[in-house]
This record gives structure tokens, C-alpha cells and sequence, in this order.
């Protein structure tokens, strides 16, 4: 049994050195490595924090197809900032299912539309240039939020639910200034 024990402390000792590194030098550049990388990542990291950030609430009002609706028609941000918008869906019944997409100015028609043909599996979004931002969809009394960054350019944008059939009663402008 001693026998046993030696040979497993042996050969775990010539593990242990072949895995070390060959001299101080290569201890030295790995840990150079290791504070560039975080200090790398420390300055991406100050980069998010100081950005300024505006936060945004918006909610989804009534519980059929003739009374829901976005409690705001206008939602106003600072150009280039970083905005925190939290989605509030105050409806209760089961078929009260929104979201919030952020589209170029005039173009929430086009991205409902081509949301619709998307379906659940996309979240009713379509993958395009137009799209600037979007909330994952929101249950009945379920808050979402959605961090994005406000278009540097002023202007009228707008926002809409592209769950089918509500973007005609629910849409609005995001005025970007």
C-alpha cells in the first residue's frame, strides 16, 4: 500500500512541473497579460458608466382591442444619450400581450407589418435597419425594460406595438432632441 502511495505522490509531482512554468520570466508575462486584459475591461466598463442615461416609463393601458393604448403619445429624449426605457403592461387580459419597438421616423407601419409576418418567434420584430430598438414582449402586469442608445440625429421617430393588429391604436413619437 506504501508502494501505492509513492508512485501517485511521484508521478502528481511530475505533473505539477511539467505544467509550471519553464522560468520567472514566463511568470512575468503571464501576469502582464492578465492586467492588460483587466485593464482592458475596466475601461470598457467606465466607458458604460459615465455615458449619460435618461430613463423613460411608458405603459400599456386597457384590456380589449378598442381600449388599449400607450398612456403617453410622445416620449422625449436627449439626442446620444443612452436610454432606459421600462414598459409597464397594466392590461389584465390574456390576449393584452405588447412591446415597444423603436423605429426611423414614419416607418412603425412598415415594421408592424413585417413584424406580424416574423411571428412569436421573433418576438414580432423584424431584424432590419429601421429598427433602432425593442422591448421583449410584456404579459399582462408585466414590466420589461429595453437599454438603447437615442439616434444622435434631432427629430420625430416613432415607437409601436407590432403584436398583430395593435399598431394602429398603439403607436406614438419619440422626439429626439
Amino acid at each position: 500500500m506504501k508502494n501505492i502511495s509513492y508512485i501517485l505522490l511521484l508521478s502528481c509531482s511530475g505533473w505539477l512541473l511539467a505544467c509550471s512554468p519553464d522560468s520567472e520570466a514566463d511568470v512575468e508575462q503571464a501576469d502582464t497579460t492578465l492586467l492588460d486584459t483587466a485593464g482592458a475591461l475596466v475601461a470598457e466598463e467606465a466607458d458604460t458608466t459615465l455615458h449619460p442615461v435618461e430613463e423613460v416609463t411608458l405603459k400599456a393601458v386597457g384590456n380589449s382591442l378598442e381600449e388599449m393604448k400607450y398612456d403617453l403619445d410622445t416620449l422625449e429624449v436627449s439626442a446620444g444619450t443612452l436610454v432606459k426605457l421600462t414598459f409597464i403592461n397594466e392590461g389584465s387580459e390574456q390576449s393584452m400581450i405588447h412591446n415597444v419597438v423603436i423605429t426611423q421616423p414614419d416607418k412603425y407601419k412598415l415594421v408592424a407589418l413585417a413584424g406580424a409576418k416574423i411571428g412569436a418567434p421573433g418576438n414580432y420584430v423584424p431584424e432590419s435597419d429601421i429598427v433602432i430598438a425593442a422591448s421583449p414582449l410584456a404579459l399582462p402586469g408585466q414590466t420589461v425594460e429595453v437599454e438603447f442608445n437615442a439616434p444622435t440625429t434631432t427629430g420625430y421617430y416613432s415607437y409601436v406595438c407590432t403584436y398583430p393588429g395593435h399598431w394602429e391604436r398603439m403607436n406614438g413619437v419619440l422626439l429626439v432632441k
